[in-house]
């Protein structure tokens, strides 16, 4: 673990980790940096370490039970896609559709930049598995690094990026519609599909459609009770975790703490992913039921 001092920025305490002990990108990259060094040309927004209040408190509107706060240190710095997982990415590492596959035809409108849906947890790990494969293959990837599914505790950090209220950007509604595709300006309006990526504004960390289009894989199982401490990721339970909210979805599910789940292998027209690019560091792995 690295030995940490910090600062708060926006709520959040980001560490300043000793030379000694981590790595030089997680010392001299601002938050928010990007980089596209691979072969989908994804672009990857740079998360640094730091700490943060997970979930939401009591007089949240919209809450759920689910969403007790819990405080997290997250150790390790982590790149995380600036939109989600599009059909032409996809496409060019996995070779299939399964949207096409899967879906009724409107519930989704093919294209290279619109997200890739009907995608299931297993394959969305699988996906993230061959691209680390590929990567590390043609140099492009260190070895202790690894393509996949970001944490639940990741993926919230990184909506939140620094922010502490309902959404990133405040605590009313009003203005989700700049920042997000949900049922207000899609589904209630006719467009019954997951859009484009990339159309709206990005939060503070330059991340864009984390609340809204479409929900999204995490990698942690789901329990009841969010799993707090450093580097948390639950693994016992059949179901798994996916954040955002999504276009068929009203304002309260887009809050940065929402949660919901389902059976890894399941499918759906409102669901796809973002990749995050991680260390292969040891998680502190919440094996509660």
């Amino acid at each position: 673990m690295c030995t940490t001092t910090g600062h708060r920025v926006l709520g959040v305490l980001l560490l300043a980790p000793s030379i000694a002990t981590c790595s030089a990108a997680d010392l001299l990259l601002a938050a928010g940096t990007i980089r596209s060094d691979n072969a989908l040309k994804l672009k990857l927004a740079w998360c640094p370490p730091g700490q943060f209040r997970m979930g939401s408190p009591l007089d949240e509107e919209g809450r759920q039970a689910d969403e007790d706060q819990v405080d997290v240190t997250l150790t390790h710095g982590f790149w995380l896609g600036r939109t989600e997982v599009t059909q032409a990415q996809w496409k060019s590492i996995m070779g299939t559709d399964p949207w096409l596959e899967h879906g009724d035809p409107g519930s989704y409108r093919p294209g290279a930049d619109y997200p890739a849906v009907f995608v299931s947890h297993n394959e969305a790990m699988s996906c993230c598995a061959k691209l680390t494969n590929q990567e590390q293959h043609a140099g492009r990837l260190s070895l202790d690094w690894k393509y996949t599914l970001p944490t639940e505790a990741q993926w919230e950090y990184a909506c939140r990026s620094g922010s502490t209220t309902r959404y990133s950007f405040g605590r009313e509604a009003s203005q989700l519609a700049n920042y997000a595709w949900f049922d207000e300006n899609a589904a209630k309006v006719g467009e019954k599909y997951a859009h484009q990526v990339g159309q709206k504004r990005g939060n503070f960390w330059g991340l864009v459609d984390m609340p809204g289009n479409v929900y999204e894989w995490c990698r942690d199982a789901y329990v009841r009770e969010l799993p707090g401490g450093r580097d948390p990721l639950t693994t016992a339970g059949p179901d798994r975790v996916y954040r955002a909210g999504s276009w068929s979805y009203a304002s309260e599910y887009c809050r940065s703490a929402n949660r919901g789940w389902n059976d890894p292998a399941n499918r759906f027209y409102y669901l796809g992913f973002r990749i995050a690019c991680v260390r292969l560091t040891q998680d502190r792995v919440t094996t509660d039921d």
